[in-house]
């Protein structure tokens, strides 16, 4: 019942869901970083695929399937693991996101310098103006999304529909330049299996399951879905596929157009697409591109911004966090203290990392503390998929979506692996990286700097609450 004070409301149908997840989950903005080890990324996506990507979407599809309330992963962990270790794995899941969206923000940033021609070309190489501009949009991204999914989920949808329209063009142009010049970067046999003797090169592992990592948000906004427990097995299955096509389709477009030596990690694409376009008569088609892909970065930002914000919000109901993070705001119903916290503390982030740093690696130590950070919730989630699927009855869960266990048992134990190996190599600087000891130094501050506050945060709100019923809000659907 509506008793007149402000609730989440239920405003994602299917295909909302859909493309929330689909603008999640590609930011083919991060392609280039991957494009750039040659033809063996290609063996890295397909690897990430089989051996963390649909592990993932067996947890989620289970997982969800017993819990669908809103919280999803933070909630499916305190489930198996106890309040410590889900409040620890939530805040990671949330606070990944303060370094995650700023390497968003410079590529929008980036992209509108590119557009500007060489009057403004030379603007995305200065830390400053990167961290001005980015500034700016930070902000205004997250006033949108204090507005909620009713402004939030059309965002979304432009971010897909310039996701696929660029993936699109790039092709085409990919295979008129490949019929014209031959294919850019080499491939063979060879080529398409990483330098095994270069650890360096397995650095960027840890990039490739960043970029497939998401499938969860759809439970993270159960209770914002209109029907979770029919919809967030579609969205999911019909988001995976989507997922890894376009990750596929855009390296090879981009590696066809330029030698994977030359690509860079900001404008990669446009960089190829320029050259390639030029080459064959199609220059007018830059610019285009470039907004297209302004909006893909748009929707993926919404989307990260929306759905991380729900786990602190949650955790404030739990009182695990200060109680206003449970707040919803009277108007727009969505968890705006949580969104403004964590537009201030990207901003800080940001000012921080403009000090001493080029843009390139900056932007790597952004990048790889991100990766840190969100995938040691991925280790709680594919530990609790195997503790909860052996025992349901005993962590109260509801009926699962995968009749046969060892399904479950197996994507746990090959999700944990792969984690790990992720977790390993995000500390390796992949060779692009200039200052070695600064790059070290500041990814691990970073990571220390936010996991130490956790357990200090989690410690002192729980001896002041001795919280043993949480507290609740209600979700009313209208």
């Amino acid at each position: 019942m509506d008793n007149g004070q402000p609730h989440l409301k239920r405003v994602l149908g299917r295909v909302d869901l859909i493309f929330f997840l689909i603008a999640a989950e590609v930011n083919l903005n991060r392609v280039p970083v991957v494009a750039g080890m040659g033809a063996a990324a290609l063996f890295f996506w397909i690897a990430g695929f089989i051996l963390f990507f649909l592990p993932q979407g067996i947890a989620v599809l289970e997982l969800s399937s017993r819990f669908p309330q809103e919280g999803g992963i933070y909630k499916w962990n305190k489930t198996a693991f106890g309040d410590f270790h889900g409040f620890i794995s939530g805040w990671n899941y949330w606070t990944n996101n303060i370094f995650y969206v700023p390497t968003l923000l410079f590529y929008i940033v980036g992209f509108a310098a590119f557009i500007g021609g060489s009057m403004t070309a030379g603007l995305s190489e200065n830390p400053l103006f990167m961290a001005g501009a980015s500034l700016l949009l930070l902000w205004f991204i997250t006033w949108l999304n204090v507005r909620g999914f009713v402004v939030g989920k059309w965002v979304q949808t432009l971010g897909v529909g310039g996701t696929f329209f660029t993936t699109l063009i790039i092709l085409c142009i990919g295979l008129v330049a490949i019929k014209m010049n031959g294919m850019a970067t080499v491939m063979n046999s060879t080529s398409l299996l990483p330098v095994w003797g270069d650890w360096r090169a397995f650095a960027l592992l840890g990039v490739v399951l960043l970029n497939y990592v998401g499938l969860e948000l759809a439970s993270v906004i159960g209770d914002e879905i209109k029907n979770p427990r029919r919809d967030i097995p579609v969205a999911v299955i019909v988001a995976g596929v989507a997922t890894v096509s376009l990750y596929l389709i855009a390296t090879f477009a981009l590696q066809a157009t330029i030698p994977a030596s030359e690509i860079g990690v900001i404008d990669g694409i446009l960089q190829g697409v320029k050259h390639a376009a030029e080459g064959i008569g199609w220059g007018w088609i830059v610019v285009p591109i470039a907004i297209l892909m302004s909006l893909n970065a748009a929707g993926n930002t919404s989307a990260w911004l929306a759905g991380s914000s729900r786990i602190p919000f949650v955790i404030g109901i739990d009182r695990y966090l200060p109680s206003s993070f449970g707040r919803i705001h009277p108007r727009h119903s969505t968890p705006h203290v949580a969104l403004v916290v964590q537009g201030f503390a990207s901003s800080l982030f940001i000012v921080i990392n403009t000090i001493g740093s080029s843009v390139h690696d900056m932007y790597m130590i952004l990048l790889q503390t991100t990766i840190v950070l969100q995938l040691l919730p991925y280790l709680y989630m594919f530990g609790a998929l195997i503790r909860i699927r052996r025992s349901p009855e005993r962590f109260g869960a509801g009926e699962g979506f995968f009749r046969n266990s060892w399904i479950c048992f197996l994507a746990g134990v090959v999700g944990i692996g792969m984690t790990l190996f992720g977790l390993v190599f995000a500390f390796y600087p992949s060779s692009g990286v200039n200052d070695i000891i600064g790059f070290e130094f500041k990814l691990l501050l970073g990571t220390l700097g936010f996991l130490i506050p956790a357990v200090l945060i989690y410690r002192w709100n729980a001896s002041r609450n001795r919280v043993e019923v949480p507290a609740t809000v209600e979700m009313v659907q209208d």
